[in-house]
């Protein structure tokens, strides 16, 4: 079998790496052309070209596609009209392990946090594991570490679960689906069959999990023949400011170290995992008390004369933008906007009752600024062009008592190389515009 690795990023990289290893007959290639390129393929050592047209195909039993090529590529397309099958890096890797139980998580919004979650509480448990995806290290650069510690946790997102067949995963969790990624799937309802792949392959012996709030979820799970639990649902929810699992009570809101209903919930996916795979409510309830989220998801990083700085880089789509807002209990001047998604910002706008302000900035902004004018109040919606003339606005807007929230709804590459780089940004900026700095 000969194996087209298409795509030169990391997770290409550590398949062609991992394939290479097995003495596997390989072809890797990109559609772009830069010496980076150039140079990634040298050191790989292996057949190859950049700047790739389908001649790459010619020759090739299956290729495995980087997840941030899109379906509607030229090779991928003609990958499938030739009937080649295409696999993603994660499938891969899941092909290359064997049988390993793994967990895989994926949603719109908190996977990410779901995974660190999981991963606190099994490092508090002293429970051997690994983890990947998504956010993570790709799966095909971390093997032999997965069969030493004989436990994978994963963290998949739609595109790399679009070219999944039956995974079959222990444990599986979807933790929300909105509208998102539209520029890369066909449809909404693309995106969200996407999601549902997650259970593919399940049986009876597995473990769903879903949540009571996502219709999506909700609907699949009425369907499934594994055991389910629902999140949110009558056993495992926040009832009277208390954490409960299947009944069992694990930590009260107010001994958090974090806060949100949104968080509150993926605690509980989190605590779901951990205790299918052994670790007992006790130990749980002591690693979610002690549990920080990670760098820019609702993140203090100024404050000054009553006016904090939140930085919520992280929340690359509306709907992570309404999960923030529904925490506040003040008011806000809203920083929204960034690299064009192409996404429907319905979701946000009963969120945005408390808001002082909406500021919206960068290649999205006159899109989102329009359309919160026509549907929210004309005389709150700002227009800025970039981050910084955001930050300076909504300085000069805040009054004592409020907050600058960066919750743009949009990725962040047309500023910056990823959402860390715009977060650290614009905790700058916000100490310069007269907060004083949070410790980080």
């Amino acid at each position: 079998m000969k194996t087209l690795v298409y795509g030169l990023g990391e997770s290409g990289i550590a398949a062609a790496k991992a394939l290479t290893a097995r003495n596997e007959k390989i072809r890797a290639a990109d559609a772009g052309n830069s010496e980076k390129l150039r140079s990634t393929l040298r050191d790989l050592g292996v057949e190859g070209s950049v700047g790739a047209g389908l001649v790459v195909l010619d020759g090739v039993d299956r290729v495995v596609a980087s997840p941030g090529i899109r379906p509607a590529d030229p090779v991928l397309t003609a990958a499938e009209e030739r009937g080649i099958p295409v696999v993603s890096e994660i499938a891969l890797g899941l092909e290359l392990l064997g049988d390993v139980p793994t967990v895989a998580v994926t949603g719109t919004n908190g996977k990410t946090t779901v995974v660190d979650m999981i991963q606190h509480v099994l490092e508090a448990s002293n429970t051997p594991h690994t983890v990947a995806g998504n956010s993570w290290r790709a799966l095909t650069g971390c093997l032999e570490d997965v069969a030493k510690t004989g436990l994978l946790i994963l963290e998949v997102s739609s595109f790399q679960l679009h070219y999944m067949n039956k995974p079959g995963f222990d444990i599986a969790a979807l933790l929300n689906v909105r509208p998102d990624h539209l520029n890369w799937h066909a449809s909404f309802d693309e995106y969200a069959a996407d999601k549902l792949r997650i259970f593919d392959g399940q049986n009876e012996k597995d473990l769903a999990l879903v949540s009571a709030e996502d219709p999506t979820g909700k609907e699949a799970a009425a369907r499934m023949l594994t055991e389910t639990i629902t999140i949110g649902g009558s056993e495992t929810a926040v009832v009277e400011g208390e954490l409960l699992l299947r009944g069992a009570p694990l930590a009260r809101v107010e001994d958090l170290q974090f806060a949100g209903r949104h968080n509150h919930e993926n605690a509980l996916f989190a605590a779901a995992v951990a205790q299918r795979l052994g670790v007992s409510v006790e130990d749980i309830g002591a690693a979610l008390r002690s549990y920080r989220l990670k760098p820019h998801r609702m993140e203090v990083v100024a404050d000054s004369d009553g006016v904090v700085f939140i930085d919520d880089s992280k929340a690359t789509n509306p709907a992570a933008v309404a999960a923030a807002l529904g925490g506040f209990e003040r008011p806000v001047v809203l920083i929204l906007g960034g690299s064009e998604k192409e996404t429907d910002f319905a979701e946000i706008i009963p969120a945005l009752k408390y808001c002082r302000a909406a500021i919206c900035q960068g290649e999205a902004g006159p899109r989102i600024a329009h359309y919160l004018r026509e549907r929210w109040d004309v005389d709150k919606v700002y227009v800025e062009p970039d981050l910084p003339s955001a930050v300076a606005a909504a300085w000069e807007l805040a009054r004592r008592g409020d907050a600058v929230l960066l919750s743009p709804g949009c990725a962040s590459f047309d500023q910056f190389a990823g959402y860390a780089d715009r977060g650290e940004v614009f905790a700058r900026l916000a100490s310069s515009a007269g907060g004083d700095a949070v410790a980080r």
